[in-house]
Formats: C-alpha cells, sequence, structure tokens
C-alpha cells in the first residue's frame, strides 16, 4: 500500500486528531493527493497575503510552543532570527528524534511529508531564509524517501525552490540524513553535525537564531512544530487555540507504550490528565504503578498523580517533562530502580563527552544504583544520589544534560521503599530483578540492620 507505515507506528482513535487526521488518507507519494486535501492552503495565503512579520504574528496569537521538548514559544525565536541583519538565514526541520521511542516526528515523515515540508517553508518565509534543510534519522529509510519525494515534488510545482508560487520568496530545500544520536535533538549539537563537526552542543549565547549554522542566523525546529505551523496558517491561530490550556495550546503527538492495552500514538489536546491519556490507549495492563513521561529525560509520576494535566508547565513542575512526547505505562510487576538506571545508563552512553559532569557524572550515577541494586551499597550512596543528580543538572552545557537525572531524583522521591529494599535486603519489591531470586535466603534478614549483615 502506497502510505503504509512502517509497521512499529501504530495510530490509536481518541484525543483530538489534526496533525493525523490525513495519515492513511492522503497519499504520501502524492503531492496532488494532498493539495485535494487542503494541502499547501496555509503557504499559498502566507506568501501571497501575509507579510513576514503577519506570519509571525499569528504564530505569536496562536501560542505555539515547540514540540521538540523544550516548549519554548515559536515566534518569540523567529522574530530573533527575522530581525538579524544577515545575507544567509537558514531553518532545518530535526527529525533527529532525540528521543529514539517517541514516533511523532516519523510518522509525519512517512504518513504525510507534505504537512512538514509546508510548514518549514512557512517558516522560511517568515524569517527571511532562503535555504531549508530537513534533517532526519538516517535509519528511517522510508521516511528519507518520502521527504526525498516532497521536496522534489514542491519544487517542481514551484511550491519550494525558486520564486515560490509566482512571488519572488525562494527557499533551496534539501534533505541532510545523519546518524541516529539523543544529543542532536539539541539545537545547537544538530548544528555542529549539519557543519560537519562532531554533534556536540554549544555554549550560548549567541543563540542559533542569532548566529548558528555556517555563521548564519539559524532556526531549528522539530517536524511536529512545522506541522503545526502549516496547519495554524490554513486553520487560523483561534482554531489552533481552541484546545489545551492557557499557557500550553493545541495538540501534542504521544507516544504511549510498555504495559497498556493498546501501545501507540496519540494526539491529544495539551492539558490533558494522564489517566485519561492512559484509558485512550486501552489503560494498563496490570494495576499501573507510575508513568514515566518525557523519555529518558523525564520522570517518574507516580499512580495516584495521574489526574496531573499533560502540558509543559505542571509536567515540569511535577519533575517531568513533555520532551519529544514519550510515555511509559509501568505496573507493579515494574521495578523503579531498575527502570530508572535503565534511563541514566541510556543518557551516560549517549553523553557526548563535552561536559565532564555529563561525561563522568552520569556514569557514576550507574554504578552507584547498579551498588543498590546488587544490594552492596557504600554509606553514602543515597545522599551520592541526591547530590550528584543535582550537581549534573546544575552544571549542564545542554537541557539533555540538565534533564538526565530526572528518572533518579523523581523515583527516589516516590519509590524510595523500592531503593531501600535492594540496598538494605536484597529485596526487589516488585519481584521483577534477578536478586528477588534470593527472596527465599534472604527474608529471614529481612529485620537486621545492613551493618549487621555485614558482619
Amino acid at each position: 500500500m502506497a502510505g503504509a507505515l512502517s509497521p512499529q507506528i501504530r495510530i490509536l482513535d481518541g484525543g483530538e486528531h489534526r496533525l493525523l487526521t490525513d495519515i492513511g488518507r492522503v497519499d504520501p507519494t502524492s503531492l496532488a493527493s494532498y493539495r485535494e486535501h487542503g494541502g499547501y492552503a496555509g503557504l499559498e495565503r502566507a506568501v501571497t497575503r501575509l507579510t513576514p512579520t503577519d506570519v509571525i504574528e499569528e504564530i505569536r496569537a496562536a501560542g505555539l510552543r515547540g514540540r521538540g521538548g523544550s516548549g519554548f514559544p515559536t515566534a518569540a525565536k523567529w522574530r530573533v532570527a527575522r530581525e538579524m541583519d544577515a545575507d544567509r538565514k537558514i531553518v532545518v526541520a530535526n527529525l533527529m528524534a532525540a528521543d529514539p521511542s517517541a514516533l511523532g516526528d516519523r510518522a509525519l515523515a512517512e504518513g504525510n511529508p507534505h504537512l512538514v515540508v509546508e510548514g518549514l517553508i512557512i517558516a522560511a518565509y517568515a524569517v527571511g531564509a532562503s535555504e531549508a534543510i530537513v534533517a532526519v534519522r538516517r535509519d528511517w529509510p522510508l521516511a528519507i524517501e518520502r521527504l526525498q519525494t516532497a521536496i522534489r515534488e514542491a519544487t517542481d510545482s514551484h511550491l519550494g525552490g525558486y520564486l515560490v508560487l509566482g512571488t519572488d520568496t525562494s527557499v533551496q530545500l534539501s534533505v541532510w540524513e545523519g546518524s541516529g544520536a539523543y544529543v542532536a535533538g539539541e539545537e545547537t549539537a544538530l548544528i555542529s553535525a549539519l557543519s560537519g563537526d562532531r554533534g556536540m552542543p554549544l555554549i550560548r549565547p549567541p543563540y542559533p537564531a542569532e548566529r548558528g549554522l555556517w555563521g548564519a542566523p539559524t532556526i531549528v525546529q522539530n517536524g511536529e512544530t512545522l506541522a503545526h505551523v502549516a496547519w495554524i496558517l490554513a486553520h487560523s491561530p483561534d482554531a489552533f487555540a481552541s484546545v489545551g490550556t492557557e499557557a500550553s495550546r493545541g495538540t501534542k503527538l504521544v507516544t504511549v507504550m510498555g504495559r497498556v492495552g493498546e501501545p501507540g500514538l496519540l494526539e491529544i489536546p495539551l492539558g490533558t490528565p494522564l489517566l485519561d491519556l492512559l484509558g485512550m490507549a486501552g489503560g494498563g495492563t496490570g494495576t499501573t504503578k507510575a508513568l514515566f513521561v518525557g523519555g529518558p529525560g523525564g520522570g517518574a509520576i507516580d499512580a495516584g498523580s495521574l489526574n496531573l494535566p499533560y502540558d509543559f508547565d505542571d509536567l515540569e513542575g511535577a519533575g517531568a517533562i513533555i520532551g519529544s512526547g514519550s510515555v511509559l505505562v509501568t505496573d507493579s510487576a515494574t521495578c523503579m530502580v531498575d527502570t530508572a538506571r535503565f534511563f541514566i545508563d541510556f543518557n551516560a552512553r549517549e553523553a557526548c563527552g563535552k561536559a565532564v559532569p555529563c561525561r563522568i557524572g552520569t556514569k557514576r550515577l550507574v554504578e552507584t544504583v547498579d551498588r543498590i541494586l546488587a544490594a552492596t551499597p557504600r554509606p553514602n550512596d543515597f545522599t551520592l544520589l541526591r547530590d550528584l543528580s543535582r550537581k549534573v543538572s546544575d552544571t549542564a552545557l545542554c537541557k539533555l544534560e540538565r534533564l538526565a537525572s530526572g528518572p533518579i531524583l523523581t523515583t527516589l522521591d516516590r519509590f524510595g521503599d523500592e531503593y531501600r529494599a535492594h540496598a538494605e535486603r536484597g529485596v526487589c519489591i516488585a519481584g521483577a530483578c534477578r536478586t528477588s531470586e534470593l527472596l527465599p535466603l534472604i527474608e529471614p534478614l529481612a529485620g537486621v540492620e545492613p551493618a549487621a549483615r555485614l558482619e
């Protein structure tokens, strides 16, 4: 089937479908099919009826915040780039998927690539850029193929390339393939990779909107953000802001996985309670213990707090993040210590190596959790986990480093009994870890202080 997605992408019913509406209806390999469903109406309106300043104002009025993790107001970033006096400006669609479990950008690239390309061209028009690059993971061959086809079709039809829709706007479009790396989700690291250097974050200021790729003002937005841009210009800022909350407007693509009835991709209004989100994915398959919200840099929200709204500010206040939009559902058979260890180990392995606290600190955190899991903790290991986690965050060079210890801190706060059971008794309360196999031998020591057991 021409419009089929990769088998791991499953789109779920429920929520508020806007970006996902045409996936399955539009042939992703056909410009004509996209235009039959209203495609490029937003671009046409932008370049023929609005000034670049008008476009930025519409994005501001809509209240669009970046969907790649930071939640930074999109219009504010664009305004900086627009006002820069430079002969060369660049916009970049970041489809490098910092969180490899998040499926939103990949679903858009495979199922409706013209929506991303349209948003990218609108962004280029708004900031005055003549170059637009789609940076996509090399291990997404179907996404690459369909994005390349979309760009070729758009250019051939004067929707991109030279003299867009007969106006004096020209935007050179291209696809750049890169190795998937967690740090590539950070815009300055991606800019480094695009310039031919190792993908490592840069110290800011200057910010990319002021001085980015090849010294030019550069706007980097993820694919979902750009798809929302196309939607807003086609439907209006008021229509976009008709769902969501005052501070978090519109919808968000959310990948739900783990111990859940129907894992897959949802599109929900921001502000939707986590409990409702869980229900849209078929509910938990067992007794839900916690939701890890935000991927490797997110945090654990316990089952008693699932009325928490899924939005930028409420999640951050609870120690989690929206991130790229992933939610891992756990149940009573999931060990919180081992799950936190999985995330911090991923962060340690994906560290680019530039910042010492991240390069060394995350590895020390893994080693500390390993001692706790093995029931061989040092006397100060719990203090070390907290203090080192905070220091890694406080001295971070990039946001990925700042968030790296989120799974550790939130599980320590909300599931400290599981850490203590592992450390003091060698027992996994969830019965999930190998140490639980020793339970019959260790149980007689349950009431004995650790120091006494070591004698």
